[in-house]
């Protein structure tokens, strides 16, 4: 009885086994990952296999044989095309109320062949720009904005670039610029303001320069110069032969008059200029003009070209006219003493004595004589640049100053 029992007990083991491995088999996702990629690559070759083995295998249309595999191929292609474009559509879409705009990743390819208006969203998920589009370019009016919700620009777009009537913000804070602009850059006219919101230039701007007729403001708000303008800074050369009463019309900022018995020149402190003026008494017109102006900064604009050393100077406009030491007069000797809270400068102060004839007026009584300062000047267009270097081996300039060539 017992033999019996274990021969019993052996045969249902065996039987259990096997069960137990074929269940276990297909509980291994192996197994249905390998079964259900050999069933797919099956079935995909079965369906591009478009040769057709049989005259059973075609369609008759109209004079043709078109192969049943083929066409299978083409019509479920095509299903999962439209599949695709239905799934971006439908995500797409915000409705409210029956006035809503849709909505589209800025990657979706909906977007690339829809014209109206759209949200886009970044990569991150942000609302990036509301606005036109046209065949996915934004086009036409729209806002853009950045990953906090805070404006970037709002106006014209042209080739989702901003083309015409403009305003650009500071991140997170107010107006930067509004005006007109050309491929993202300021051109033509506009505004521009500083971070607290106060008007700082208003005028003409060329590829995002300051180019042309405009009106530079003071921190306070007010009109300080209102002149021409090039690749972003003052034609400082246009004061060169106009009267006090012509440089008052055109400069209203802060100003002190310096003068002694023959020389004088007055410190526009506002527009960062010292302008020598040569006295009038002798000619038919007896004013006060600008004879010399002293830009008291270390890089200069010449022929397109940024130069901050007298070789780089040389390089753009040829060889001096003159190079060597002389002593400095009163225009030269304020610009100087203008500069002496640059730690870079290479000149010592210049001794002067004044004392205050007016609020706006120094009378300077003397200064020393015998301080000299070592100058490279270039003719160029009309004009002569000098450049003052402290010593005579010198590279470096510290400001420069532009005349009428003789």
């Amino acid at each position: 009885m017992k033999k019996l029992f274990d021969t019993l007990f052996s045969a249902f083991r065996a039987k259990a086994t096997s069960l137990w491995n074929k269940v276990r088999l297909l509980l291994t996702p192996s197994f249905w990952q390998t079964k259900v990629i050999s069933s797919l690559r099956q079935f995909f070759t079965k369906l591009f296999d478009v040769r057709p083995k049989d005259k059973k295998d075609y369609y008759p249309v109209f004079r043709w044989l078109v192969s049943k595999r083929l066409a299978y191929a083409v019509v479920i292609s095509l299903c999962v095309v439209c599949l695709v474009v239905l799934w971006q559509v439908g995500s797409g879409w915000i409705g409210k109320g029956g006035q809503g705009i849709p909505t589209y990743r800025y990657d979706s390819i909906v977007l690339k062949f829809y014209s109206g208006n759209v949200r886009v969203t970044a990569q991150d998920g942000y609302v990036a720009y509301i606005g036109a589009v046209d065949k996915g370019a934004a086009e036409g009016s729209g806002s853009l904005y950045n990953a906090d919700g805070a404006l970037v620009y709002e106006g014209a777009f042209s080739g989702s670039k901003y083309n015409g009537a403009g305003t650009l913000y500071y991140p997170g804070a107010g107006v930067r610029y509004t005006g007109n602009f050309v491929d993202n850059l300021y051109d033509g006219t506009g505004k521009e303001y500083r971070m607290n919101g106060v008007l700082e230039y208003e005028g003409e701007y060329s590829r995002g320069e300051r180019m042309g007729a405009g009106t530079l403001y003071g921190t306070g708000g007010g009109a300080v110069y209102t002149g021409n303008f090039r690749n972003g800074g003052i034609v400082y050369d246009e004061l060169l032969g106009k009267t006090m009463a012509e440089v008052a019309a055109m400069y209203t900022g802060a100003q002190t008059l310096y003068s002694t018995d023959t020389e004088s020149c007055i410190d526009m402190k506002e527009i960062n200029v010292v302008c020598g003026l040569k006295d009038g008494s002798e000619s038919l017109e007896p004013e006060w003009t600008v004879d010399t102006v002293f830009i008291p900064a270390t890089e200069v604009l010449l022929d397109g070209v940024t130069c901050t050393t007298i070789s780089e100077v040389a390089a753009s406009l040829g060889l001096s006219e003159y190079e060597g030491a002389t002593p400095v007069l009163l225009g030269e000797a304020v610009t100087i003493n203008r500069l002496q809270g640059d730690s870079s400068l290479r000149f010592s102060k210049v001794d002067m004595q004044t004392e205050a004839a007016f609020e706006e007026a120094v009378n300077v009584t003397g200064y020393d004589q015998n301080y000299s300062a070592y100058i490279h000047s270039f003719a160029w267009e009309g004009l002569l640049y000098t450049f003052y270097t402290s010593e005579e081996n010198g590279d470096q300039f510290d400001f420069y100053a532009i005349s009428k060539a003789e």
